[in-house]
């Protein structure tokens, strides 16, 4: 069963990406403006992407009710997402009870999809019986790359540009220390900015090897340090909600990358669902958050947190 689910999350999360990349070109782009215009969304206003963010996640969602309860053993299941909560089949299931729970973030990466940019599609299966994400997708929605890993398979990603396949597993030489080292920071708004360059101790400390700093998001953080495009990733902010960082720590994991708390404790894609929903239930705009750094070599992973401190 494990290989049929990757296989259909892996079919959702290029439909959705397909139907994105569609919907922001051309005359498409007008028609979203309208969307946008009749929306009460407190974003909307400057926030194109809100329209596609909807209509990915309707998508989404109704592509997963109509086929995974069909599969046996997913007869019931919950669905947890930015823009729409959370959504249980058959509609009376209490989600506290789902023995299944999806989490989607149709568009991770909002204001880049609004220029073309770049942005992800994420989706991952958790298991609530054996306690453990089942399988997960991410989708480079402008560099066409799917990003997967299942409970039994390893992380690997295919590009359709390059039509090249690759396993997960950081890179060929990863990276040892902080000094020169390319990290991925969340510096989209300016009190991100801010944030980051308050870390003065670390940045002196990627500067002394003429490091860089690499802009970023969610679960795209960690999947670039799986695949060998960053040394290590850091969030020590805000925190990623559970739907935006979930596919990216399965996938991490799954690719051999060393997670940690902020108090150099081990992260794992082992998650506390009843936290997370009675979270989202208390404040819908303030959902259980996560703050990590992940790199390859623990080494590298426990300096950056120590110069956090």
């Amino acid at each position: 069963m494990d290989e049929d689910i990757l296989r259909y999350l892996r079919q959702i999360v290029m439909k959705a990406m397909d139907r994105i990349r569609s919907r922001m070109r051309g005359s498409e782009r007008l028609a979203l403006k309208g969307a946008i215009a009749e929306s009460a969304d407190t974003k909307a206003a400057t926030n194109l992407t809100k329209a596609v963010d909807r209509e990915a996640e309707d998508l989404i969602i109704d592509s997963l009710l109509s086929k995974m309860p069909r599969m046996k053993g997913v007869e019931q299941m919950a669905v947890f997402s930015e823009e729409r909560g959370i959504v249980t089949y058959p509609e009376s299931l209490d989600p506290d009870d789902a023995k299944w729970v999806a989490f989607i973030d149709p568009v991770d990466g909002t204001e880049f999809i609004e220029n073309l940019q770049g942005g992800w599609c994420l989706l991952a299966l958790y298991n609530r019986a054996q306690d453990r994400v089942e399988a997960a997708v991410a989708g480079d929605i402008f560099l066409n790359r799917l990003y997967w890993a299942s409970h039994n398979g390893p992380a690997e990603c295919i590009d359709f540009v390059t039509h090249s396949w690759f396993k997960l597993d950081g890179g060929p030489e990863p990276r040892t220390s902080v000094a020169g080292a390319r990290i991925n920071f969340l510096t989209t708004k300016v009190d991100r900015f801010l944030a980051v360059a308050g870390r003065k101790r670390l940045l002196d400390a990627m500067k002394v090897g003429d490091g860089r700093i690499n802009l970023s998001w969610g679960s795209n953080t960690i999947i670039q340090v799986a695949a060998g495009y960053a040394d290590a990733a850091v969030e020590f902010d805000k925190g990623f909600a559970t739907y935006d960082i979930l596919p990216g720590l399965f996938i991490g994991e799954k690719a051999g990358l060393t997670i940690l708390d902020l108090d150099g404790n081990r992260l794992t894609s082992r998650i506390d669902i009843p936290s997370v929903f009675s979270a989202w239930r208390k404040d819908s705009k303030k959902p259980k958050r996560t703050k990590f750094v992940a790199a390859k070599e623990p080494e590298l992973a426990y300096e950056i947190v120590e110069l956090l401190r």
